[in-house]
């Protein structure tokens, strides 16, 4: 992402939009008391509003409910395809491949001898991706770039800890992505030469909207298999709910982040899910796709 676009966006989203508010009470207090004591009653308002697990909950239900995980159901009652599962939905047009998209990483881990692996948030779509390989026998395309200039692309973090933790194979490696958009143009580009069509994706729910249509953009028929549903804990649905705190900011910033990424994406708002539509023409990349590869182990930085 470029510099400008990070600071409207930092600007726009918690905690950037309350501190921008109290920038302006300052300036607003040295002109008007009385407006300054007004703007600061609002910016409180807003710091509370936007710190409740609440508020976060209700602007991430409207991101979550894009789409349930796919329900499985064995596609033979006996023989060898008794053991594979499919998506009860889309029996007549199986899914080919499983997409796994990155989520960021876990630098210079001091417990793995300083080297980069994937983060808490990664290692959740990672477990689900395994875990869907095991159900279906599908080959796995891991997705992510080094959108911060480092030696190993997050792509080839997500391949060792499939293979490491989950004992899950990896068939084709995608490295160059910095965005969804990408993730969705270079793993179509991959895909051309095996000729995937349709393809489990896996990613948070909060990101699956975005994720889906991006796929479906490139002409990629997409079952949405989404992970990591942010909830409530009993607690939480009581009294902890109406309590701010840095987690209720977090994942607001996150929903407002989606709902801003997905408009600048010039997305609609009232698709269905893209598994309920059918199957789009493949969308022809601008450069012949290249070969499926398996990478190297992260390198130590």
């Amino acid at each position: 992402m470029e510099l400008w676009p990070r600071i409207a966006e930092a600007l726009i989203t918690p905690p950037g939009i309350v501190v921008l508010l109290l920038f302006l009470t300052f300036l607003a207090y040295l002109r008007r008391q009385w407006l300054g004591a007004a703007m600061l009653v609002l910016s409180t308002i807003v710091l509370v509003a936007l710190s409740l697990p609440l508020t976060a909950q209700q602007l991430l239900n409207g991101l979550q409910n894009f789409s349930k995980p796919p329900e499985l159901v064995p596609l033979a009652e006996k023989g060898p395809k008794a053991s594979l599962y499919a998506p009860k939905n889309s029996l007549n047009d199986l899914p080919e491949a499983i997409v796994v998209l990155g989520h960021g990483r876990y630098a210079d881990a001091p417990e793995y001898d300083l080297e980069d692996t994937v983060n808490a948030q990664g290692l959740e779509r990672l477990r689900y991706a395994a875990y869907l390989q095991r159900k279906t026998g599908l080959p796995i395309l891991v997705s992510g770039g080094a959108p911060g200039g480092e030696d190993t692309a997050e792509a080839e973090l997500m391949q060792a800890v499939l293979a490491a933790d989950f004992h899950a194979n990896v068939k084709w490696v995608e490295r160059e992505s910095r965005t969804t958009l990408e993730n969705a143009r270079n793993s179509q580009m991959l895909f051309q030469t095996a000729k995937v069509r349709h393809v489990y994706l896996i990613t948070h729910a909060w990101h699956m909207r975005r994720a889906a249509r991006a796929f479906e953009s490139v002409g990629i028929k997409v079952t949405p298999a989404p992970t990591g549903f942010y909830t409530l804990n009993h607690a939480a649905r009581k009294l902890d709910a109406y309590l701010p705190s840095a987690q209720g900011m977090y994942f607001t910033s996150i929903a407002l982040r989606e709902r801003l990424a997905f408009i600048g994406y010039g997305l609609k708002e009232n698709e269905m899910p893209a598994s309920d539509k059918p199957s789009a023409e493949a969308a022809t990349p601008p450069v012949s796709a290249p070969a499926a590869a398996s990478s190297p182990a992260p390198k130590k930085k």
